[in-house]
């Protein structure tokens, strides 16, 4: 099982779980248990975990930052306004990252020799012999693809929005297997119209569409791409 389906199964059963939280608000069976309060903070914390897996300061300080504000007269902050609370989890979130966050970069691995090149966004870009790896968070980012022979690839975006072009990529003869996962961001990958491509989608409440047509000739290799979707739009282009 992927990362990206744990995660969507994990969204989804907080989801699952918030649904019941609001029915029973609405019971008279719990008038003494704030339910609704109770369902928020169930998502909150989810949101808190899979921010602290992608290592997100700033991602992990706004679920904080509402838990405390449905908490506020419990935490003696009663007096001060939701947005000054937001406001400050967000800037503790962003000091945070600035001490001990990751320095943005791409780490390009190349025939044992290691590149590190700063740029713009929370995001990791790696690539090795037939092989690459796109890591987005936060951001907005555009990756350029360019790998000879592609045997496996991997595109991740979590919260941000990435775009991916693999224009000057060749495929390997045996064919390659592409690993998709979009959380809950946007995703757009743009093919060579003269790929084939087979996709094995499997979409959770978001949005995934296909824009022109890959190429159908069977003395092409195939790549086959596996897709995960959580809540996210992904958008494949032929061109």
């Amino acid at each position: 099982m992927t990362k990206g389906k744990i995660r969507n199964i994990v969204r989804g059963l907080a989801l699952i779980a918030f649904a019941v939280c609001l029915l029973l608000s609405r019971s008279s069976y719990f008038t003494d248990v704030p339910m609704l309060r109770v369902g928020v903070t169930l998502l909150m914390a989810v949101l808190f975990i899979d921010q602290l897996l992608d290592k997100s300061f700033v991602g992990m300080s706004i679920p904080l930052g509402l838990i405390t504000c449905l908490y506020r007269a419990e935490l003696g902050l009663g007096d001060i306004h939701y947005a000054i609370i937001m406001a400050s989890f967000v800037l503790i979130g962003i000091g945070l990252n600035v001490i001990f966050g990751k320095k943005p970069h791409i780490n390009v691995i190349k025939d044992g020799n290691v590149i590190d090149i700063e740029s713009a966004g929370n995001a990791e870009y790696s690539e090795g012999d037939g092989t690459f790896d796109v890591d987005n968070n936060l951001g907005n980012r555009t990756q350029y693809i360019k790998v000879q022979n592609l045997k496996n690839g991997n595109i991740d975006n979590a919260l941000g929005q990435l775009t991916v072009y693999m224009n000057g990529t060749t495929i390997d003869k045996d064919g390659a297997v592409l690993d998709i996962d979009n959380g809950m961001g946007k995703l757009n990958v743009y093919f060579p119209k003269e790929f084939r491509v087979h996709f094995n989608c499997d979409n959770g409440m978001g949005t995934i569409n296909m824009h022109g047509e890959c190429s159908q000739d069977e003395s092409q290799p195939l790549i086959r791409a596996n897709v995960d979707n959580g809540m996210g739009c992904i958008d494949f282009y032929f061109e």
